[in-house]
């Protein structure tokens, strides 16, 4: 399968090309007397997991080994409709229809079960029978949304957990990049959005299926795509149709976030795809685009829906990013230095937490090879092996993400131990002559801990969890001032 299937919808683009004037404000929390601060906000996890083709592929269970050794406790799996489908069946919903072929998918979910992963499943790309009429890539003109429904009654249940040998899987993703024509077309029709309905329909009858099997199955919906779609078509009618544009459409919300239709969509999670042109507090040229500096805005439109009652949910609503990444140079000479990609790993990481992210996908682990491929965003470089793969910089931020920002008389400390550990960490800041210990921090029940010293905020701090050799990259307390990057490095040829 190729990588643009699996969810990097963006060939031929370099978005975000201007380089944003403003570099965002530093983070201002007030000093804390006490040995342990609290945190300043609500409490709540950030899970990490990792994305990749080899996935299903034949080095699976190496891939899936070292997505754990990355301090992921889930990993994204993307099945597509049409592979498995490879007619139309007489059953849909039965998983045993002899149209279905489920193998490369079983044993990348059995072997993410026993590394103790848990799987999050992206079921997209309509087979040809399922579509309507036009023409559009990928399988993604109007998809009959009924049948889309059965086909995810067929996958929950396999993965129900109640056949032999096949675990359960709990986490389902409606569909991916649902908001650029590429995944899902077309995106207008008469001069009016006509893939938000579209989506609502397809996201409420797989919430339907799904739920059917196991109601405590939780429903994923969104996956957006971080930037405008460029499509000649939709250029034409709009060229600043964006995410929350897409997004405002599909929970019925004018642009001020006020309630204008009634029609309902059910799911538990949002998810985005923040791709980002420069580093963790950049924001989008455009004004409907999402960065990684705009997930707040994306997340107050998310609240907007929730509280006008059109997001159906039998839980509160929680906010994902299921992708995103950086290419690194090396290899990808437009990339971004690999020393200032961890940095930008580990801030990403606190940036996104702090804007009520609660899982973050990372998107791959190993580096495809140029200039086969444009994807060179791996925690890995590419190597001979998945095995033998030599980790990146950005591995270590991102199994063990550290941050040390000024804040109001000091700088604060954040970070969140590999696989959210509890524990204590100790803390040091670095001087000239070597380093001063700032103190043990407890985490709190996700393994997150936070403070902030009321020192100056030069030089270094590290950390580490104390009773293991888990080690953070430490982190420059000097601020380092954004820069453009295009997230995919050296455009496709």
């Amino acid at each position: 399968m190729t990588a643009e299937a699996f969810g990097c919808g963006y060939a031929g683009r370099v978005p975000d090309l201007r380089l944003s004037a403003r570099i965002a404000a530093l983070v201002c929390i007030t000093c804390a007397a006490a040995s342990w601060a609290g945190s300043t906000e609500a409490a709540r996890p950030l899970t990490t997991a990792v994305f990749d083709s080899e996935i299903t592929g034949p080095d699976a269970g190496a891939t899936l080994t070292r997505i754990r050794g990355a301090g992921a406790t889930a990993v994204r799996i993307a099945l597509p409709w049409r592979a498995v489908a490879s007619g139309r069946p007489l059953d849909p919903t039965n998983p045993n229809d002899p149209a279905y072929h489920w193998g490369p998918y079983d044993r990348a979910i059995q072997l993410a079960e026993a590394r103790g992963l848990n799987p999050i499943v992206t079921v997209l790309a309509a087979p040809d029978w399922a579509e309507g009429g036009g023409s559009g890539p990928d399988g993604s003109v109007r998809p009959n949304a009924v049948e889309y429904g059965q086909f995810a009654t067929a996958a929950a249940r396999r993965y129900s957990g109640r056949l032999p040998g096949l675990p359960r899987v709990r986490y389902w993703q409606a569909w991916n990049e649902p908001n650029i024509t590429q995944f899902l077309n077309p995106q207008y029709e008469d001069g009016r959005p006509y893939s938000p309905p579209l989506y609502r329909s397809m996201v409420n009858e797989f919430s339907s299926g799904v739920k059917s099997v196991a109601k405590d199955n939780i429903v994923i919906a969104g996956g957006t795509a971080p930037f405008r779609d460029v499509s000649p078509e939709v250029v034409k009618i709009d060229p600043k149709w964006g995410p929350l544009a897409f997004m405002r459409e599909l929970l019925c919300l004018s642009p001020s976030l006020q309630p204008n239709c009634s029609e309902k969509i059910h799911f538990d999670i949002w998810a985005h795809h923040p791709y980002t042109s420069g580093g963790p507090t950049h924001h989008a040229n455009l004004a409907d685009d999402v960065s990684i500096g705009d997930l707040p805005q994306m997340k107050r439109v998310l609240d907007a829906g929730v509280k006008a009652g059109n997001v159906v949910a039998g839980r509160p609503v929680q906010f994902w990013v299921t992708e995103f990444s950086w290419d690194s140079s090396p290899p990808d000479p437009k990339g971004v230095p690999v020393n200032l990609e961890a940095r930008w790993v580990a801030e990403a990481l606190y940036r996104m937490w702090s804007s009520g992210v609660s899982l973050v996908t990372w998107f791959l682990l190993r580096d495809e090879p140029p200039p086969t491929s444009y994807f060179q965003s791996g925690l890995l470089f590419r190597g001979k092996s998945v095995s033998t793969a030599k980790p990146k910089p950005a591995f270590t931020a991102f199994r063990f993400p550290l941050v040390g920002l000024p804040s109001r008389g000091g700088f604060l400390v954040w970070g969140r131990t590999p696989a959210s550990k509890l524990g204590r960490v100790l803390v040091e800041q670095s001087f000239k002559g070597g380093w001063a210990r700032l103190g043990v921090l407890r985490t709190d029940s996700f393994g997150i801990f936070q403070k902030t010293f009321g020192r100056p905020a030069t030089g270094f701090v590290r950390a580490r969890l104390l009773g293991s050799r888990d080690r953070a990259r430490p982190f420059g307390l000097r601020p380092v001032p954004d820069r453009f990057f295009n997230p995919f490095g050296t455009p496709p040829r």
